[in-house]
């Protein structure tokens, strides 16, 4: 790489504010914490459970035990000027809710609330029929 490349990814890297909010909320919080309530349920989560979701507004970041919670929170308050993301079921890695594909199958996905959703970040590995993230929170009602 050039060092103006560098130099320019750097410079991005150090001012997050720069990047669009969906970006900004998949990517990892800079001090994780490994233990959570949820924002929907009062539960609590691990960060790294494949089921956990976050959704960050205003700074604040909420994060929920299972992501049917996150979509019946988003259902329930109507979030303006938010950005949620959730766990690629494949990697682990956290991913814009948005631009993720979710499957729901009680059967497959055992999830803490029993929704039995999972998210992908790709279509096709995803385990059954991919729903967007509108189409998920209206299976959900």
């Amino acid at each position: 790489m050039s060092r103006r490349l560098l130099a320019a990814v750097a410079l991005l890297a150090a001012m997050p504010w720069l990047l669009p909010a969906r970006t900004a909320a998949a990517a990892a919080p800079a001090v994780p914490e490994s233990v959570v309530t949820c924002a929907e349920c009062g539960m609590s989560a691990k960060v790294a459970n494949r089921f956990t979701a976050r959704i960050v507004q205003g700074g604040n970041t909420r994060y929920f035990c299972d992501i049917g919670d996150l979509a019946a929170f988003i259902e329930r308050t109507r979030p303006k000027d938010a950005a949620a993301a959730v766990h690629d079921f494949t990697s682990g890695e956290w991913i814009d809710a948005g631009a993720a594909f979710f499957v729901i199958d009680k059967k497959v996905f055992s999830s803490p609330m029993g929704w039995g959703v999972a998210a992908f970040r790709d279509r096709t590995v995803a385990l059954g029929t991919p729903l967007d993230f509108e189409a998920l929170r209206k299976a959900l009602r």
